[in-house]
């Protein structure tokens, strides 16, 4: 695929006329903008990729240090700058779809970051697999395209996995000090999966809870959802610790994990397992099993497309159970490229409550606050298919995207495809 040439593209944005250009104009403007910026990054990996060259063999400064002080980047960004020409260096096509503008920098650094720490041997295998990757990238958004080569690296890797979890547990810490100059106690930490779980999983619902509190109360931040959720967070987590609302929510943690029916019976892991807790990441089988022995199970039934089944209904508002079921298919915002953490979601009606939608799993999805205004107040319309195929669209009818599901890892079949190996 030949690269656009830059000069064109460029001339044809200086002669714009962006004060009265439409939204179809401004589309493609920022069409010209990717592209030109897919060059633009193209010949910087190249410049990167040739300083990473004199450095080994020439003892030249190093590329990120050459970057911060002549690229007028930050140290950070020197790095990452760096990282992005290794990786293309390893997958050559991502640098040719860069230079092309089918995709972004950002999609290259996301195959940096995941493919960062594993094994030499699990990271050639999945370089060797870069023609699917690509055909990912070209597809996805930069935060879906990540998660879905960190899923393909967890399963490269899973013979790995509970030594990987004895070191993320070796690795767990929480550290504090008093910061002098502000008089903020400052902490670090870094917690395993079963951990965070615990933690986080109240601090979310707390914090809900008092956003929904304080939109009662006619908050402003709080009505149009504009509120800090950082510091919200950091109230939440001593109002639970403090004690002071156990007779209202009590502090009985709930970790809500996703596992495939096969892996929790044989305790081990395939091709297609699906063993994880609500944020995504990773726990190994036997994690599960001494959860299940410990808490109190609430199973949730998926079928072989990963839709939940037999979750129950409520008079208007998602009830606990219907929103783990829908955890059960959305890692995230359904809305297309937003990468908002499910448990940061609200639950929206496709057919709304007021105009006889039922609060049924087929007429729900998860939807970010921001993404929950867009359809109430700017008319957006999404329309929700029977195997979850979300297309939404603008207030004019035309279709701003189409997105599916970010389902843990495993192969979706559709209803068409099982009536038809049913017949079969």
């Amino acid at each position: 695929m030949t690269s656009p040439d830059p000069t064109v593209v460029l001339q044809r944005l200086r002669g714009a006329d962006i004060g009265a250009a439409d939204s179809s104009a401004c589309r493609s403007l920022l069409d010209d903008v990717r592209r030109l910026r897919g060059w633009v990054d193209a010949v910087d990996t190249r410049i990167t990729a040739r300083l990473v060259v004199l450095h080994d063999t020439a003892g030249a400064a190093p590329a990120a240090d050459v970057q911060t002080r002549c690229g007028g980047v930050s140290a950070a960004e020197g790095k990452r700058k760096e990282r992005r020409a290794t990786v293309i260096d390893a997958a050559p096509s991502f640098g040719d779809a860069l230079a092309h503008g089918s995709i972004g920098a950002e999609h290259v650094d996301a195959l940096a970051n995941a493919t960062a720490g594993l094994a030499a041997d699990v990271r050639d295998q999945l370089f060797d697999m870069h023609a699917a990757l690509l055909a990912d990238a070209r597809r996805s958004s930069p935060e879906r395209f990540g998660r879905g080569v960190r899923d393909l690296a967890r399963r490269l890797e899973r013979d790995h996995g509970l030594e990987r979890n004895h070191r993320q547990r070796r690795d767990t810490f929480l550290a504090r000090k008093l910061n002098a100059a502000s008089g903020l106690i400052e902490g670090r930490f870094a917690f395993h999966p079963e951990l965070a779980s615990q933690v986080f999983g109240p601090i979310d619902r707390e914090v809900a809870a008092m956003i929904t509190e304080g939109a009662q109360a006619g908050v402003p931040d709080c009505v149009d959802r504009s509120v800090d959720r950082n510091r919200l967070a950091a109230e939440a987590l001593g109002r639970l610790v403090s004690g002071g609302h156990q007779q209202r929510r009590p502090a009985e943690a709930e970790i809500t994990v996703i596992v495939d029916r096969r892996t929790l019976a044989t305790g081990e892991l395939h091709d297609r397992s699906v063993c994880e807790t609500s944020c995504g990441a990773e726990l190994p089988p036997a994690s599960i099993t001494r959860l299940l022995c410990q808490g109190r199970v609430v199973p949730i039934i998926v079928d072989r497309a990963g839709n939940a089944v037999d979750a129950g209904r409520t008079i208007r508002h998602a009830n606990r159970t219907q929103r783990r079921a829908l955890r059960a298919m959305y890692r995230s915002c359904a809305f297309a490229g937003c990468d908002i953490a499910f448990d940061r979601c609200e639950v929206h009606h496709i057919e709304p409550w007021e105009s006889g939608g039922p609060t049924d799993l087929g007429n729900l999805i998860p939807i970010c606050s921001r993404h929950h205004h867009l359809v109430h107040d700017h008319a957006w319309v999404l329309d929700l298919a029977p195997d979850r195929t979300l297309t939404m669209r603008q207030p004019d009818g035309t279709t701003f995207a189409v997105s599916r599901p970010d389902v843990p890892p495993q192969r979706r079949r559709t209803d068409h495809e099982r009536r038809r190996r049913t017949a079969a």
